[in-house]
């Protein structure tokens, strides 16, 4: 009977002592027992439409839900067009960008994996013609503001009374019948859009800016281009690209030049004939001067619509292209620069026309654009030449060349 009791005893302290070991050990590691991994849902993984629908050369963003991944990565493929079958990688990012010159239904697969989870999901994007057709030409100027010049206010005209939003649709309205205006000096520009996005197309010059070049007198502006990422129909600040011309690394070109003009008096703007105090200027390499007036350009040079007495502008300063083959001042010349600037070359050459590929931070590093809906330039050249005149760019027009049809391949 002793025995008995004796063993039961036993083998209820060894229960309890087992019950008690294993508490502690939960207890004990319960601060670092790792996180459940998040469950990851067999149908529709990602949350994404079944379905996204878009009009050719507009734009739609897909995205993916990444809650339950850590750091994760990316990789979206078209894996058919129509019933064609494809195997194409279209991006790396974390959301898609879609836009496309071409109609139909585009069938996208996207992976999404991290060190511990892998997923794949398939959806479609339905691409229709639009039931206005675009125009391959610009369709709207946000704002034209030349600097100082001799076809200031006449290209296009001031009228007494005009304002900014007066004299931007006036420039509006050249441009969109491919005439011509004038952005006077440095710093100059124009900044217009579409009523489409003009599609980055691989390999293939994108978009075409007229100007007024001929043999020995390129004028260069400087192309920027902004794609509208937060869709707000507006060129932001922040969505600017530089397009990047033969002498963006050219060591005389200065980058992050600013030069500031001051409003000449009204007896100087009525004063006629030839003479050199007239616009006068400061900039930040240390100069300080005057423009000079001729007898050609009897208006005023500085924009008349412009209330305040100073107006200052910045941008890359491309490197003085001009010489005087006479040493007289008689036989000016303005060679062209290799590619990459507005009234460079002439119209028909194909250094006019521009590829989306190009563009570049303002550190000077490649970025991937979808495509472009806004264009800004502005005349990169601060000189004169004489009776020539101020180097101003000149632009008459900008169009999507894809639209037109027009397939050009980019530089090598």
């Amino acid at each position: 009977m002793k025995t008995t009791k004796l063993r039961l005893s036993l083998l209820a302290t060894l229960s309890l002592s087992a019950i008690t070991f294993y508490s502690c050990s939960s207890d004990d590691n319960s601060s670092t027992t790792p996180p459940i991994d998040p469950v990851i849902p067999t149908e529709n993984p990602l949350k994404l439409e079944t379905n996204y629908n878009v009009n050719r050369s507009k734009s739609v963003l897909v995205k993916p839900d990444l809650t339950p991944f850590t750091t994760p990565s990316l990789v979206w493929k078209i894996i058919k067009i129509d019933d064609t079958v494809k195997d194409s990688v279209i991006s790396e990012q974390q959301q898609l960008d879609f836009i496309t010159l071409k109609t139909g239904k585009y069938t996208i697969d996207v992976e999404a994996k991290d060190t511990k989870n892998k997923v794949n999901q398939q959806f479609d994007i339905v691409v229709a013609k639009e039931t206005v057709e675009y125009s391959s030409k610009i369709t709207k100027v946000f704002e034209y503001m030349p600097s100082y010049g001799q076809y200031v206010n006449d290209l296009p005209k001031y009228e007494v009374g005009d304002t900014q939003e007066t004299m931007n649709k006036k420039a509006e309205a050249e441009l969109m019948k491919d005439n011509m205006i004038t952005l006077g000096g440095f710093g100059g520009y124009v900044t217009f859009g579409f009523d489409h996005t003009i599609v980055n197309v691989p390999g293939k010059r994108d978009f075409k800016v007229l100007g007024n070049a001929f043999k020995n007198s390129s004028e260069p502006g400087i192309i920027m281009v902004a794609y509208d990422k937060n869709k707000n129909g507006k060129p932001d600040e922040d969505e600017w690209y530089e397009i990047m011309g033969s002498e963006y690394n050219n060591p005389k070109t200065i980058h992050n030049y600013e030069i500031t003009f001051y409003k000449p008096s009204a007896d100087l703007d009525a004063k006629e004939g030839d003479f050199d105090e007239y616009v006068k200027y400061k900039n930040n390499q240390g100069k300080e001067g005057y423009k000079p007036k001729n007898r050609f350009h009897k208006q005023s040079y500085y924009p008349l619509w412009i209330k305040e007495t100073s107006l200052t502008f910045k941008g890359s300063k491309l490197p003085n292209n001009a010489t005087d083959s006479s040493g007289k001042g008689t036989n000016w010349a303005l060679p062209e620069y290799e590619y990459g600037y507005v009234d460079n070359h002439p119209n028909n050459h194909i250094e006019s026309s521009f590829d989306i590929g190009w563009a570049v931070d303002k550190k000077g590093n490649k970025v991937h654009l979808p495509g472009i809906d806004f264009i800004k330039v502005y005349t990169a050249m601060d000189q004169e030449a004489g009776w020539f005149g101020e180097t101003s760019t000149e632009v008459a027009g900008a169009s999507d060349l894809h639209l037109q049809g027009i397939s050009i391949d980019t530089r090598k």
